[in-house]
């Protein structure tokens, strides 16, 4: 403790020369040290508050540079400036003498880098893992939620949403977006007058943090079928890119760019775009006032949402749809992830639209009848246009899933869906031209299916999957037996042609 009280007393040097530098990052790192020698564990929640320790400077800083480049370039969560200024005041004071909430807020910000680190078996060890930083935000959630309400808390709260989202059980991420949207309602981020008084950067940062939780706000909404918190109709904010300016050095936040840099996509903006979408499918065709309203009106109002998602798709670059996403972020892997969840999202939306999703029972179960031939399977009149996403879905998902595990469950009812549309095509027409490709991606997609629900299974997995596996071997005995009729077919056509001249 003496040589904590001579650290504190040297003070920092304010000339920011390279030597002073130095000795602040050794004073930094020797508090960090200088904590009893009981170092705490990762996950160790108990002892966690009480001592609020970090990683090593360096290795947070390294793990700050992965999340500013990768995450934050896409969802700006934080302002660098001012991210890096809470690091240094942070790393500045003993361990136990920090703010909760500015501890909380580092450990979700190294959860989030960690998250874009693709998984290998040294990686845990070197860096630690997603689920033990957000254990120890968590661990002072209570600080984050009931202390005095500022942007960094509602910042730490949508951060943990965002990390929670990855997981089996959506209620942890309801809760928090939730306590995350009352905390911003209090502020007032949702109306553009409780910022007026405050500076371009300033205000900028407070609407992305604004849009940044509706994007969580409305995607849990729809996942758990659940009423979001934000009403469209209460929000007078403008959006990301009416808050540029020609001079903003912050220009390109929320930008994804072709490796070639020949084409550009707003990906924040595509993000809040869709999750507007988002909350139309669950307000006008999931919720308990939907289900009041008369077969026309759902008629009108599912239409109305098609053409929507379909000019918000319109938008997106081709260099972005799931087939080409691997090739054009070549040069920035991570950057995949964020285009293959909102892939993730928009299949979703379309199948949940057309009610031809995986846990749709009355879908599932006329597939099932379909292939023993004993109802016709009836499509939705946007099949053709939802197989190709499909197809372009499962190939890009198929090349992250071993590399970001935290996707699997972020993507597993879309994936599920994807299967069970290209099964149901093949099942239908096992004539058409990517029979062999798609079953490709069914048989890998029910090995992952079986072994997904190997310890969670529920009687609609159950259903699905025996469904699923009596359909794939149907539909490959269809193309079979189409195979031998069109061989005898030519046989026949080509025998009698000879015979014919031969007279």
């Amino acid at each position: 403790m003496r040589k904590l009280r001579k650290l504190k007393r040297s003070g920092t040097c304010k000339h920011n020369c390279s030597n002073c530098k130095a000795n602040s990052k050794a004073q930094y790192q020797d508090q960090e040290d200088a904590t009893e020698t009981q170092a705490v564990e990762f996950g160790d929640v108990n002892n966690i508050s009480g001592s609020m320790r970090l990683p090593s400077l360096e290795q947070t800083m390294h793990m700050i540079g992965v999340f500013l480049n990768t995450f934050n370039s896409m969802m700006p969560l934080f302002d660098p400036d001012s991210l890096l200024r809470l690091i240094g005041e942070t790393y500045a004071v003993h361990p136990r003498q920090r703010d909760p909430v500015a501890w909380a807020v580092i450990n979700v910000v190294l959860a989030l880098a960690r998250q874009q680190m693709p998984d290998d078996g040294d990686a845990d060890a070197q860096y630690g893992t997603i689920s033990d930083y957000l254990n120890k935000a968590q661990s002072v959630v209570w600080a984050v939620t009931l202390d005095e309400t500022r942007l960094l808390n509602i910042q730490t709260l949508i951060g943990m949403a965002m990390l929670l989202q990855a997981r089996s059980d959506l209620t942890p991420a309801l809760v928090t977006i939730s306590a995350a949207m009352r905390l911003i309602h209090k502020m007032g981020l949702h109306n553009r007058i409780s910022t007026e008084h405050l500076g371009p950067v300033e205000q900028r940062q407070h609407a992305r943090v604004f849009w940044l939780a509706y994007i969580v706000d409305k995607d849990l909404s729809l996942r758990a079928q659940q009423p979001s918190v934000q009403a469209d109709d209460d929000i007078d904010l403008d959006l990301p890119i009416q808050l540029l300016r020609i001079d903003d050095s912050d220009v390109e936040a929320g930008i994804v760019t072709a490796f070639d840099g020949t084409s550009k996509m707003n990906y924040l903006l595509a993000r809040i775009q869709l999750a507007s979408i988002q909350g139309d499918v669950y307000d006008h065709l999931y919720s308990t006032r939907a289900s009041k309203r008369t077969p026309e009106e759902r008629r009108t109002l599912r239409e109305r949402i098609v053409k929507s998602l379909d000019l918000w798709k319109a938008t997106i670059p081709v260099e972005f749809n799931g087939a080409n996403v691997m090739t054009t972020t070549s040069n920035n892997p991570s950057t995949a992830t964020f285009l293959c969840i909102l892939h993730t999202r928009s299949l979703l939306c379309m199948a949940l639209i057309t009610q031809a999703h995986a846990w749709d029972k009355q879908w599932v179960i006329g597939i099932r009848d379909h292939g023993r031939g004993t109802s016709l399977l009836e499509l939705p009149i946007e099949w053709a246009t939802m197989v190709e996403d499909a197809r372009n879905y499962m190939t890009l998902y198929e090349q992250l899933n071993q590399k970001y595990k935290w996707l699997k469950w972020f993507a597993a009812c879309t994936y599920i869906s994807a299967m069970v549309l290209l099964m149901a095509n093949n099942l239908n027409n096992p004539q058409q031209a990517e029979f062999h490709q798609d079953t490709m991606h069914i048989d890998k997609a029910l090995v992952w299916f079986q072994d997904f629900f190997k310890d969670n299974s529920s009687t609609m997995s159950d259903m699905l999957g025996d469904v699923c596996t009596e359909a794939i071997k149907t539909m490959k005995q269809r193309r079979a037996e189409d195979i031998v009729t069109t061989v005898g077919d030519n046989w026949l056509a080509g025998f009698l042609d000879d015979r014919t001249m031969m007279r």
